[in-house]
């Protein structure tokens, strides 16, 4: 008897439970896209629940959740929810369930989701300057089923070696801004269901810098003198000339044949000034000022026809020095003072004089002298120099260059030590001739 009641209540599970003729699964879906579940039973007179995890959507043909985009309809005995745009919230455990007897099957619903990046600083144009430190950009992605993969590119050029990336690639760091990091970089996070992309536009300001070759310039009075500058800096900056401190006036008589050019070169700029027919008037400081919101700089260069400052060198005792003009040089004049002292005096300055051999049919002169015919030994002094021309005397050295002549206290003691060697083999010689 027990044998026959088990028998008739696995009959009654086996019958309840093969209402629901679907078998639940996992679908995927593409956010944006339609998607429709079936749950088909043997009784479509039984009422049918959709629910979405817990909560219910739809009972029969009646939508409950009307704020969740559904449709429901009856084919037959076959219940059709249709989620008419997908969305990521979609992305859950729909369950088809009888009311009686209390079976269900689950659908679990995984919603493909398109990325969706922003970038940190949101600017969209970022402004750093070089030299700024630890400059940090990140990818944010914002949605993304199944998580996306980040990638940075910089557009026509390759990222730069010295981006460090972090964060799985979602954050490049710049340690030290440098002019080469400038220009559009794009955060790509793409996955199965699509891509997209976010740009930023680094740009890198400079502060501007300019030098020339030289600090003097020689010049042959009533020709054609041209002298310049190379800069660079980013805002590009403005290129202004001036003479003794002031901008040039080119209405001014001695600057009437003067003209100004300038050319891009390979990374930097280069300002030629040229004046015409160079007058005296016209010798002086030219200063080419370079300029951009970030500051200003400036580089001088006197230029004339007298003699430049000499270059002053000193060895043991020999003072040699280059003097450059084209004109030719007439006479040196050699001042020194002590150490102590505060000026060169007149008679302590001494004129030398020039030789041939001191050009060779260039721009430079140079000459060297023995300073001991000057200068005592054992004292410490400061020795300045200057050249005359035709045109007059020039500018002085730079710098007074600090010499000192040692003693020649061991000349002497060597002297001595001869000396007395040879007083002793006198001596030695005298007495082994008086024995013999």
């Amino acid at each position: 008897m027990m044998k026959l009641v088990l028998l008739i209540l696995g009959l009654l599970i086996a019958s309840t439970s093969a209402q629901i003729r679907t078998k639940g699964g996992t679908l995927i879906a593409k956010e944006g896209e339609s998607l429709t579940l079936r749950c088909e039973v043997e009784d479509p007179s039984v009422a049918i629940i959709w629910r979405k995890n817990t909560e219910v959507v739809a009972v029969d043909d009646e939508i409950l959740d009307t704020y969740g985009g559904y449709e429901i309809s009856m084919e037959g005995s076959t219940s059709v929810l249709t989620i008419k745009r997908v969305e990521p919230i979609n992305s859950a455990n729909y369950s088809c369930a009888l009311a009686e007897p209390e079976v269900s099957v689950t659908f679990v619903i995984k919603v493909q989701v398109k990325p969706l990046v922003v970038i940190s600083p949101d600017t969209g144009v970022y402004h750093a300057r070089v030299g700024e430190k630890n400059l940090v950009i990140t990818c944010h992605v914002k949605e993304g089923n199944p998580k996306p993969g980040v990638v940075w590119t910089k557009q026509a050029a390759k990222l730069p070696e010295d981006i460090k990336r972090e964060h799985g690639g979602a954050r490049i760091v710049i340690t030290e801004v440098k002019k080469h990091h400038a220009g559009k970089y794009n955060c790509l996070a793409e996955n199965i269901a699509g891509s997209d992309r976010a740009t930023i536009d680094i740009h890198v300001a400079e502060k501007p810098w300019v030098k020339n070759e030289d600090t003097f310039i020689p010049v042959r009075k009533n020709q054609n003198a041209s002298f310049w500058c190379t800069y660079d800096g980013t805002p590009v900056p403005q290129v202004e000339w001036l003479f003794n401190g002031y901008k040039i006036n080119f209405n001014d008589e001695k600057f009437k044949k003067t003209s100004e050019t300038a050319q891009r070169l390979n990374g930097y700029s280069k300002s030629t000034l040229t004046v015409g027919d160079i007058s005296e008037e016209a010798f002086g400081d030219y200063a080419c000022r370079i300029s951009n919101k970030l500051g200003s700089v400036t580089a001088v260069v006197h230029v004339s026809g007298r003699p430049g400052p000499p270059q002053l060198s000193f060895d043991e005792s020999e003072l040699t020095w280059t003097v450059r003009a084209f004109d030719k040089i007439l006479e040196y004049q050699l001042c020194h003072r002590l150490e102590n002292a505060d000026h060169f005096l007149p008679e302590d300055c001494n004129s030398v004089r020039v030789k041939k051999s001191d050009n060779n049919g260039d721009d430079k002169w140079t000459h060297t002298i023995d300073l001991s015919t000057f200068l005592e030994h054992g004292n410490k002094y400061h020795v300045q120099l200057k050249a005359r021309n035709a045109l007059g005397w020039g500018s002085m050295a730079k710098d007074a260059l600090h010499v000192e002549l040692q003693r020649i206290e061991k000349e002497e003691a060597k002297g001595a030590s001869i000396i007395s060697i040879i007083s002793s083999i006198l001596v030695t010689l005298v007495t082994m001739y008086l024995l013999f």
